[in-house]
């Protein structure tokens, strides 16, 4: 699906039909933390999630402006806090009339995954601190995952809806974390990590109104009819 965007940019999304899979870090993967328990999780309703980070193009179509730190408009939006990603979700409805919004920490690990339970070369689908120069790349340069998305690992880290949380080790179905909190959660690593910290289960926590040129994001959408 093509979103057009206000402003006049567009956004490729890629449908994540519903399924179940394994979320969380095995023990005895290298460099997880205590925060990444392995559960069952199912998705119940399927979604669309943008197929590349929302780029600095489509963030300047619908906000008028570019805060990014390393100016390219083919390459993520970053240095955005997570309510400046609110609020560009809420100009998109406001337009469109539509459902689009941050997708829950489950949503993005199970798109990250693709029906995966390892892990391809960080080489091949990731900007991290061995390969990326020190900066943000254009999206779309490295490897896609098997449902055709990039970016997922490295580049920027993209923030989710979910209030943190430590997650317990029972099945859990649409999990989408505690009601409140005081860190949102960000997932996938970045052109500044370490590759240990590029894992599909890595969890970062951060305060919703801090801005860095490490952040960045990927829309999600409910209801593809009202878009």
């Amino acid at each position: 699906m093509t979103v057009a965007l206000p402003g006049g940019a567009t956004m490729e999304m890629v449908w994540c039909a519903p399924g179940s899979f394994v979320m969380g870090s095995p023990e005895d993967e290298s460099g997880r933390f205590a925060d990444e328990p392995q559960r069952n999780v199912s998705i119940t309703k399927g979604f669309w999630i943008g197929k590349y980070e929302v780029t600095q193009r489509q963030w300047a179509s619908v906000m008028r402006d570019n805060p990014s730190r390393f100016k390219d408009l083919d390459a993520p939006v970053d240095n955005v806090s997570w309510h400046d990603c609110e609020t560009f979700v809420r100009k998109v409805n406001l337009a469109l009339g539509g459902w689009a919004r941050l997708p829950t920490e489950a949503e993005w690990e199970y798109a990250c995954r693709a029906g995966a339970s390892g892990m391809p070369d960080v080489n091949e689908v990731a900007w991290y601190d061995s390969n990326s120069d020190n900066q943000t790349h254009e999206v779309g340069m490295k490897t896609p995952n098997a449902w055709g998305l990039y970016d997922m690992r490295g580049n920027v880290l993209e923030w989710c809806n979910d209030w943190y949380y430590v997650p317990k080790k029972a099945a859990a179905v649409d999990p989408m974390g505690p009601p409140s909190g005081s860190f949102k959660v960000l997932r996938g690593g970045c052109w500044f990590f370490y590759d240990r910290d590029c894992r599909t289960a890595y969890r970062l926590k951060r305060e919703p109104n801090l801005r860095n040129c490490i952040f960045g994001f990927r829309m999600a959408c409910s209801n593809p009819a009202a878009m």
